[in-house]
């Protein structure tokens, strides 16, 4: 279906950027709607990776704080998988190594990209690639980690699948990716085994 921009610029550029836009776009019924004004919030593609040791039946999850949930909530520290954002020139596994070795300790041994979707559709044009992989050594002790010089302060543990589902169910997590890679994984296990290896460069 016909999108006609008509117009289009940058309105704020600083950890995000807003872009504004005037545009149509073709109707279901044919014709186009009127002139619309829309805006768009970006900042890059990030990825994420929730790591599973099938030995033990863990997962990787870690607390962190967000200050835009702490400005909602009053609380902030989050319980999530593993996830950065993509830099210019990498590939989303690389990113999944990378961010996995700084919050973690831990070298990937394996992925799979299990899916990719917008955060939110609405306003925003970003997107997650996300993993669920396997490490080299899951007995590796974990602990507190991030990089200093970006006010990082992540706190990484092992804890069963059953308990972080439970978790799921109480409410207890509300990060969206961490959600949507427990949720896979569960769906995975019951169905085959994870951990197949992502073709290079993927």
């Amino acid at each position: 279906m016909r999108v006609e921009i008509k117009e289009r610029r940058l309105e704020f550029d600083g950890f995000g950027k807003v872009e504004r836009a005037v545009l149509r776009y073709e109707r279901f019924a044919g014709g186009m709607t009127t002139e619309l004004t829309r805006h768009r919030y970006f900042r890059g593609d990030a990825v994420a990776v929730l790591v599973y040791d099938p030995a033990t039946q863990r997962v990787v999850l870690q607390r962190q704080f967000r200050y835009a949930a702490h400005a909602r909530t009053g609380d902030g520290w989050l319980t999530e998988c593993v996830a950065g954002m993509m830099e210019e020139g990498e590939t989303p596994l690389e990113v999944a190594q990378r961010e996995l070795l700084e919050e973690t300790g831990l070298r990937l041994k394996q992925a799979e990209l299990v899916a990719h979707y917008f955060i939110g559709p609405g306003g925003c044009s970003d997107r997650v690639y996300l993993y669920l992989g396997e490490v080299e050594d899951a007995t590796q002790p974990l602990g507190i980690h991030g990089l200093v010089e970006e006010g990082e302060e992540i706190q990484a543990a092992w804890v069963p699948l059953d308990e972080a589902l439970r978790l799921v169910d109480a409410g207890k997590i509300q990060d969206a990716k961490t959600l949507i890679g427990l949720s896979l994984l569960e769906r995975r296990l019951r169905a085959m085994p994870i951990g197949q290896p992502t073709p290079k460069g993927e």
